[in-house]
């Protein structure tokens, strides 16, 4: 049930945002997703805590997913940005490239030296 919501809302917002740019609508030219393969790669699922999925369906319909969003985001042509936050980690060389930071082994989302400590 899960794979298939995230299914939909992928397609829904991408054909949304498709459209808007298509028919240059005044409307935000990004879209930020948190944890696509949820659905499919539960936490538990990491047994060795390290974001990688061990070949199977699951992994088959992730790689699928991502590769929709990334080919969706080229063809639109740097007219689009796409931000995503997520636990996995595909060892394909589209995810590979897009990849901008991974958030592990003490590299975090906000620096530690950014954090003030109050007493």
């Amino acid at each position: 049930m899960g794979s298939t919501t995230v299914s939909y809302h992928l397609l829904i917002h991408f054909a949304l945002h498709q459209y808007f740019i298509q028919a240059n609508r005044p409307v935000p030219r990004f879209l930020m997703i948190d944890q696509p393969t949820q659905a499919y790669f539960p936490p538990e699922k990491d047994t060795n805590n390290d974001g990688l999925i061990q070949e199977s369906t699951d992994e088959i319909a992730v790689k699928k997913i991502f590769d929709f969003m990334i080919e969706t985001t080229e063809r639109l042509d740097s007219k689009f940005q796409l931000i995503i936050t997520d636990h996995a980690y595909l060892r394909t060389e589209k995810f590979i490239q897009s990849v901008r930071e991974v958030w592990r082994n003490g590299n975090k989302l906000i620096p530690s030296e950014w954090i003030i400590e109050e007493n």
